[in-house]
Order: structure tokens, then sequence, then C-alpha cells
């Protein structure tokens, strides 16, 4: 988890920006992030059985 200083210094880093320049590089950033979730989504695998049993008895 990002910490409050980290956050703190993107937004001031942010200041000024505007909502264009945002929608640009909110774009770019969610593209990122979609292109290198589908890569890590074929390598997850199943779980074993009995750790699959094991969370379902937890949660039920």
């Amino acid at each position: 988890m990002m910490g409050t200083d980290k956050i703190n210094s993107i937004i001031e880093t942010m200041q000024g920006i505007t909502y264009l320049e945002w929608q640009k590089l909110k774009h770019v950033i969610d593209v990122r992030f979609a292109s290198e979730a589908a890569k890590r989504s074929n390598e997850i695998t199943m779980e074993s059985p009995a750790d699959i049993m094991d969370s379902y008895r937890q949660l039920f």
C-alpha cells in the first residue's frame, strides 16, 4: 500500500494539471495496467482441491 508521504508527493507534482491532461494520463496508465493484468491472468492456475475446499469451508 502506498504511504501518505508518497501520495502527497504525487498530488503536489500533479498540481496544475488540466482535466484533459489527466484524462490522457489516466487512459495510458489504465491501458498499461490492463495489459499487464491480462498477461498475468494467463499464468494463474487453479489451486489444489484441498486448498479450495479449505477456502470454501471458511466462507460457508
